[in-house]
């Protein structure tokens, strides 16, 4: 690891709710001497990145983040970077992305791409909220999330909207379970018959889930292969929203490549 990557390691230290930090907790958290660390804070604090406060001796984020922020945002605002992403989902899938956000107990619609395929397409109602027990874009959303807030968000009746709709918590649950072991979550006609969903969970700034990314699929034209496929472009563009949004995993995981 470079001396950038770890002076800029200081930076990801910083949160919501880790808005001032100290040198003797900053080297404990990067596991480095205090030596080390003061010079990588006088080096952000001398560009900007950092200010210190003088009466805590506290750092904080500085005025040259929110201008990277700014000129990010400008030059290349978010919707637009997601937009990009789906549209990529769709030419790589040939099938309809859709991108939704937790909204309360439901999943709302943010961003959709239709496909440009002729014929049999599936069609996203943008003003629908999709369930979190009926849907794969919810069952990705629960499977990031821990299972007593799963238990909570499921304790109501669930409502059923075709035959395959599971309606007994146990389902739901065992449904979260195998999309946490895969890395994504599959439904079968579950929301609309004769509709195959595949989601994948997306994240914040604060690392925790916000919302899902989708392929949805008329079963006309769905079988294990073309399964595989999309679930394999579902995760890296899920991954790359994500990255998009902050989520520290996903920045990590793009340093790494």
């Amino acid at each position: 690891m470079s001396t950038v990557d770890k002076a800029l390691g200081v930076l990801e230290l910083f949160s919501e709710t880790q808005t001032s930090i100290g040198l003797s907790e900053a080297a404990r958290l990067l596991n480095r001497d205090k030596a080390t660390v003061q010079r990588y804070l006088s080096a952000l604090q001398a560009q900007g990145f950092l200010e210190q406060d003088p009466l805590t001796r506290g750092y904080h984020l500085g005025p040259a983040v929110t201008r990277l922020a700014m000129v990010r945002e400008l030059t290349y605002p978010v919707e637009s970077a997601v937009k990009n992403i789906l549209t990529q989902l769709v030419r790589d899938t040939g099938e309809t992305a859709h991108l939704t956000h937790i909204q309360g107990s439901t999943l709302s619609e943010v961003q959709i791409v239709e496909t440009t395929v002729k014929g049999t397409r599936v069609y996203i109602d943008p003003a629908a909220p999709l369930p979190l027990h009926a849907t794969a874009s919810g069952t990705a959303f629960l499977s990031g999330i821990a299972t007593e807030d799963v238990e909570q968000m499921i304790s109501q009746s669930l409502e059923q909207f075709t035959n395959e709709t599971p309606t007994k918590r146990e389902s739901v649950l065992n449904a979260v379970k195998v999309a946490r072991g895969l890395g994504y979550a599959r439904a079968y006609g579950t929301f609309e018959t004769d509709v195959v969903g595949t989601a994948a969970p997306v994240r914040n700034m604060n690392n925790t889930v916000c919302g899902a990314i989708a392929v949805a699929a008329p079963t006309s034209r769905f079988n294990d292969a073309v399964g595989d496929q999309i679930a394999a472009h579902v995760v890296k563009a899920a991954a790359a929203i994500s990255r998009i949004y902050g989520a520290r995993d996903a920045l990590t995981q793009h340093a790494a490549e």
